[in-house]
């Protein structure tokens, strides 16, 4: 099971230099496996790794204390489902499967390779990407004055908001003219925003900017995932078999949700 996509590239006569259409993969809906209540949990999620068998996934979290101290939590789910129940230490194979989801090329061919931007830009409090140090500033309906505007946001409290802009740093991850992570005033979390596909394969997943999940291979070919939406954190299972992710349904509330992959034949 664990050899399913390199003995489907094998049967497809794929090469270093071939690579699997990212158009031509059929995608399952998304299912929900189980709903995660971080409320429960120590600090905020950054990693999720599945098992090589495909029955366990680990969760990372980052808990910080007033004085700048990092801690990380470790936390596992179990094919029955059920609140993560903490544990010592990552796993080792979740280590591995971080690594190599994560990387800035992709595995097996490393023509296939993030670029990554670091620049300092003049960002509005109204267009900061969530995630990002600087707050948007919205403002709740029902709050605006008698200038009237949308929602109940006066024209000049809107105008305002345009207005105020300030100098961010903002570090860009761009793959075959798509952006698959842009962090704004915050650490880069490379992996968090997209996941590598198999060894081999010349295929990624990411997240876009709406929140929905896109695969593309190494030729720029795309495909959006139907149904995905407020993705975080996606990956592949180590067969290719299964993508994974966590959505964000509720304010304390995740989804674990799997996609089941069928690659296309020869």
């Amino acid at each position: 099971m664990i050899r399913t996509l390199a003995l489907a590239v094998a049967a497809a006569g794929l090469a270093a230099q071939s690579t699997i259409d990212a158009t031509k993969i059929t995608l399952a809906p998304p299912a929900a496996m189980v709903e995660i209540e971080t409320g429960k949990l120590k600090g905020d999620l950054v990693r999720l790794a599945v098992s090589p068998d495909g029955t366990q996934f680990y969760l990372q979290a980052v808990e910080r204390d007033s004085r700048g101290n990092v801690a990380f939590r470790h936390y596992l789910l179990g094919p029955g489902g059920g609140q993560p129940k903490g544990i010592d230490q990552e796993p080792q194979w979740a280590a591995a499967y971080w690594t190599a989801k994560a990387a800035q090329s992709a595995p097996g061919l490393s023509s296939f390779k993030i670029a990554i931007d670091r620049q300092q830009k003049r960002v509005t409090s109204t267009s900061t990407p969530a995630g990002g140090d600087m707050a948007k500033g919205g403002l709740s309906p029902g709050a605006g004055g008698a200038g009237g505007g949308v929602g109940g946001t006066s024209v000049a409290d809107a105008t305002g908001a345009v207005q105020q802009s300030q100098y961010a740093s903002v570090i860009t991850m761009t793959l075959r003219g798509e952006v698959v992570g842009q962090f704004v005033n915050a650490p880069a979390l490379p992996g968090t925003t997209f996941g590598w596909g198999p060894a081999g394969s010349g295929l990624i997943v990411f997240t876009s900017a709406d929140g929905r999940l896109v695969i593309m291979d190494d030729q720029g070919r795309k495909q959006e995932i139907p149904g995905s939406k407020a993705a975080q954190m996606p990956g592949w299972s180590s067969d290719g078999a299964r993508l994974v992710y966590l959505e964000r349904t509720g304010r304390k509330r995740l989804t674990l949700k799997v996609i089941t992959v069928t690659l296309p034949r020869s």
